[in-house]
């Protein structure tokens, strides 16, 4: 590494979440493991293969792309693409045996020509809209069209599907949610119209609504170790760690400015460090030092034994933090932006907090040219 930035993925966290959200959910409910955007940042190869390993379910990808990367790399397990597709690409579901969801009329008869070129019946997924808004049929309009798939005959109904928009912050709806999905399920049951698999439940809707798991459930930031709230009915363990190096230290008197805008002054004599990442690495510029009603909201790294703050503007390649006077910190030193040390962590969801994001952000936005480390 000529850049001593760098990111370390600890398999065996991811192990461990696997097992424990799998004892949660139950041997009966199938998992579809979440690993679409390179597996929120932490890699999709490794990811899956350990899934696979581990005995995975399903595979969940944000694209065909992915889903035929995992296929090159010869994994075998059910691949189902979360996005709806060009019918252009049709053609490639079939080949390489992945599942896709299916929002429109035009796509499934296309995918349906391609299975019957290849005499087989083909899984599909329906996805329907019950208050997200965003991709699927909204579910008073889907049962028309739920049926005219149905009778493509070179298609097999395996999944159907919702998304919940607030199951962190509003129960009453992500529970009308599941209340709508469970009736319009039943009615398609009673026109005979039957789906192998149901599922809703993302990681908020495995840990908060048991009653949404059905057969099969979506958990993707909980697999990483990310909690999406504080407090949660499962413990997770980060696979994550964010790391870099002090490239140069400066010692500035009191009135002296740090980075862009001079947005940090110095109110005393302190020891300035500079640190080889940026927000060209995904290290939000949000987490410059800014003035807020309580002061100045400061993002924190941990160097050595102590919390250290970031400070003045986040550049493209660099950070500077403040190591007020201390002498036992060189060139060279490690700096921890996320990750634990000693009992001190800084967590993805503290760096989501400080830059007023999420911290499906944080990771998934992480630069591929920072290096990954795997510990096995």
């Amino acid at each position: 590494m000529f850049r001593p930035a760098w990111i370390e993925i600890d398999l065996g966290a991811l192990r461990t979440n696997f097992k424990r959200i799998r004892r949660f959910v139950g041997s009966k409910v199938k998992i579809i493991a979440t690993i679409k955007q390179s597996a929120y940042g932490h890699g999709l190869i490794p990811v899956a293969t350990q899934l696979h390993r581990l005995g995975v379910d399903f595979f969940g990808v944000g694209g065909l792309d992915e889903a035929i990367k995992l296929r090159e790399e010869r994994l075998k397990e059910p691949i189902l693409v979360l996005s709806p597709t060009s019918s252009n690409f049709a053609k490639y579901f079939v080949e390489y045996d992945v599942r896709p969801t299916v929002v429109s009329m035009d796509f499934a008869r296309a995918l349906n020509r391609e299975a019957a070129k290849r005499n087989v019946r083909f899984p599909v997924h329906i996805k329907i809209d019950t208050g997200m808004g965003r991709l699927g049929l909204y579910y008073k309009d889907a049962y028309r069209f739920i049926k005219e798939v149905s009778r493509l005959k070179s298609l097999s109904l395996e999944g159907i599907f919702t998304h919940f928009p607030a199951a962190d912050i509003d129960p009453e709806f992500t529970n009308h949610q599941i209340s709508v999905f469970n009736a319009f399920v039943s009615k398609l049951k009673g026109q005979g119209i039957r789906f192998l698999y149901q599922h809703c439940a993302n990681s908020m809707g495995v840990l908060k609504y048991r009653h949404c798991h059905f057969n099969m459930v979506r958990p993707g930031l909980i697999l990483y170790g990310i909690r999406p709230q504080p407090h949660i009915p499962l413990k997770v363990e980060p696979m994550l760690s964010l790391k870099s190096k002090i490239i140069f230290l400066k010692k500035i008197q009191k009135g002296r400015s740090v980075s862009y805008a001079r947005t940090y002054i110095a109110r005393r004599p302190t020891l300035i460090g500079t640190v080889a990442i940026g927000y060209a690495d995904g290290y939000p510029w949000s987490l410059s030092g800014r003035k807020t009603l309580r002061g100045i909201s400061q993002a924190k790294v941990i160097v050595q034994d102590s919390f250290f703050n970031v400070v003045g503007r986040v550049c493209m390649d660099h950070i500077m933090i403040d190591l007020k006077r201390r002498t036992d910190i060189g060139v060279g030193q490690e700096v921890i932006l996320i990750g634990k040390k000693k009992g001190l962590e800084v967590t993805a969801s503290d760096l989501a907090k400080w830059a007023h994001t999420i911290s499906y952000e944080i990771v998934s936005r992480l630069s591929f040219r920072i290096p990954r480390i795997y510990n096995k």
